[in-house]
């Protein structure tokens, strides 16, 4: 259960990030174990304290919603145009691919991707 706490405790910081540093920052990779996570990215400089007080708050909101965490198998051409989406597009992802999504399910992306819920949430490959 720790595993799985902090595996979308990754997802949940990766959103947090994106919606405070914008296009600049890009995940690197991670760690996942069970008593803690680690989570590289890149950004075109040392966050301001500003910054990490801005993406705390929106992580611990998305976490204190205890919001259900839904995962399902989807076409790879549509889950890409998910709006919302967060993917290494240079990666190769199998088809079908594992979409993680927070707080609204992924049938709903998949059946509209052009579905604004998916820009106010994590969505993910995975």
């Amino acid at each position: 259960k720790n595993v799985m706490n902090n595996h979308s405790a990754t997802h949940v910081l990766n959103f947090a990030l994106r919606q405070v540093l914008t296009a600049e920052a890009d995940q690197r990779g991670s760690l996942v174990a069970p008593d803690r996570l680690r989570f590289d990215f890149t950004n075109k400089s040392a966050m301001t304290v500003e910054q990490v007080r801005k993406t705390e708050e929106i992580a611990n909101e998305m976490i204190n919603k205890q919001s259900d965490i839904h995962a399902k198998e989807a076409p790879l051409a549509v889950a890409k145009s998910i709006q919302g989406l967060r993917a290494v597009f240079d990666e190769t992802y199998p088809d079908p691919v594992r979409v993680v999504a927070v707080g609204v399910t992924v049938d709903d992306l998949v059946k509209d991707p052009s579905n604004p819920a998916g820009t106010r949430t994590s969505v993910e490959f995975c």
